[in-house]
């Protein structure tokens, strides 16, 4: 599959599975309430974060070294067994130490989150190898899609009845039974779909060790750069739940999910961009330059549009205890902008295996992060929080840009101004 069409059908599939997320947030916030959706995403925050430890990078590992050469998919899907299996003895170690101190979740459910992500991402590396971005992106936003009718039942009867069988000890426990049980129907439904594709390259399922070897030693460093990442997008909210108020946080938490939303539109860009990279790397930089104009305009409507609609369309969805979300999303929204264009330059640089500038932004990042919101959240409160995203994602941003231009022929011009062919490039 060329790249366009790569590009095209990622986004347009993953826009729609990303508006059911949407919908699923809302739904999940009005059945809860201000308080207790607050305490419920504050703990899928917390089991994502877990995911991506125990995942330890392998992902992109796998990716790479699919996609460079012709390493075998079978000895690869044995390695992953034995990996997912200690993966699955340390998830239930930690969850019945810490769960407690996170809310009150029924353990199995937990476990199969925290399980289901971890599959879930090296599912999905097989199928971006193989460039099948068409039925992974279908089959995922049918799950979503299910998930919300599931969310639409329970929001309109007048009783959980998950809670009164007690299936779900209380309601915060019936919507992770909800979002586990999803994560697994995909993983099992995209598993069986690609075995039933790729059959030929499940003939040998030998173990090869150096394969494993190699695999590690680039994951190690992408597993470092993927914990950054995540602690970037993040951090925040530790200093916001520590000093501010629930509604406060409850609000933050909102308007960062949003945030996240508008990175997942750059995210598949980058998804796309990472595997293709490792395949001609020249070539590439110029496409990244491209986006980058392309995303810098479309983020510039967002924004517009957002300052017009935002404060009513927020209320109006969520209601009135969210009256903050307006105030916050505004001050961080260029932070979102410069993490979601330092995505497209992670995702080049990973490609050609220059993983260290990465580190480098990404602690920069982290730090700035970790360092001002201790000083001044306490004080300032949940607006500090945000200024802060902003001016320290714009530090990281910085960093790997002029990196960029130094190793490539591209100028600052072809990276953050719109050219006349562009709309053409679109079209074509």
């Amino acid at each position: 599959m060329k790249l366009k069409q790569a590009l095209l059908h990622n986004t347009g599939w993953k826009m729609i599975a990303m508006l059911f997320t949407f919908l699923n947030n809302i739904l999940i916030v009005r059945i809860l309430g201000a308080g207790a959706s607050a305490n419920f995403f504050y703990a899928l925050t917390v089991f994502i974060l877990l995911s991506t430890i125990l995942k330890f990078g392998l992902e992109n590992g796998i990716i790479y070294f699919l996609s460079k050469k012709n390493t075998n998919i079978g000895a690869i899907t044995m390695l992953l067994f034995i990996v997912l299996l200690i993966q699955s003895i340390l998830t239930v170690i930690l969850l019945k130490l810490f769960i407690k101190e996170v809310a009150e979740f029924t353990l199995l459910w937990a476990i199969l989150f925290v399980t289901g992500n971890i599959m879930l991402c090296y599912v999905n590396a097989f199928y971006q190898v193989k460039k099948m971005y068409i039925s992974l992106n279908v089959i995922s936003a049918a799950i979503i899609f299910l998930q919300c009718t599931s969310l639409l039942y329970l929001y309109y009867s007048p009783s959980n009845f998950l809670v009164a069988y007690k299936i779900a000890g209380n309601n915060i426990d019936a919507m992770m039974l909800i979002s586990s049980v999803a994560i697994f129907i995909q993983v099992l439904i995209l598993m069986a779909f690609f075995f039933s594709r790729n059959k030929k390259d499940f003939s040998n399922m030998n173990f090869d060790l150096l394969v494993a070897k190699k695999i590690f030693s680039y994951s190690v460093i992408n597993f470092v750069i993927t914990v950054l990442f995540y602690l970037v997008m993040r951090a925040d909210i530790y200093f916001v739940e520590k000093f501010c108020n629930k509604i406060d946080l409850s609000n933050y938490l909102q308007a960062a999910k949003i945030g996240q939303m508008l990175l997942v539109f750059p995210g598949l860009l980058a998804g796309v961009i990472f595997p293709y990279t490792i395949e001609a790397p020249k070539a590439l930089a110029h496409k990244v330059a491209f986006l980058c104009r392309m995303l810098t305009f479309l983020y510039l409507f967002v924004y517009v549009v957002f300052l017009l609609f935002g404060r009513f369309v927020f209320i109006w969805l969520l209601g009135t205890d969210f009256n903050l979300m307006y105030e916050i999303f505004a001050i961080s929204f260029f932070g979102v902008y410069c993490l979601s264009i330092s995505l497209l330059f992670i995702s080049y640089f990973e490609g050609i295996n220059k993983l260290t500038i990465i580190l480098c932004s990404l602690g920069a990042t982290f730090t700035i992060i970790v360092f001002l919101n201790f000083l001044l959240v306490s004080k300032y409160g949940y607006k500090a929080a945000a200024v802060v995203f902003s001016g320290a994602n714009l530090i990281g941003l910085i960093i790997l840009f002029m990196k960029f231009l130094r190793i490539t022929d591209i100028t600052i011009t072809d990276v953050l101004i719109l050219k006349k062919d562009d709309v053409r490039k679109i079209r074509i």
